[in-house]
């Protein structure tokens, strides 16, 4: 059960990852180094597992929280203030 549970939850996280146009081991690469990027993006994708969003939802959900968080002008990290 625990090993069907794991596949799964990593079968969602590479199905998401790809759809977001990301490579696999880029991505973990960067998550082992502790990118801030890359660990955002690992804590929202496994929320939403948790939540049981559907892949398609999850990459919506994921574009629009990084629309906020990357490009809101008051918080931004991209932010040239």
């Amino acid at each position: 059960m625990e090993y069907l549970e794991y596949n799964n939850k990593h079968k969602f996280m590479s199905d998401v990852l790809k759809m977001l146009h990301l490579k696999i081991d880029v991505f973990m690469y960067n998550l082992a180094h502790h990118y801030p990027y890359e660990i955002l993006l690992y804590g929202w994708i496994n929320k939403l597992y948790d939540k049981g969003i559907t892949k398609e939802k999850a990459v919506q959900l994921i574009y629009k929280a990084r629309n906020i968080v990357l490009l809101n002008p008051k918080n931004s990290w991209c932010s040239l203030q």
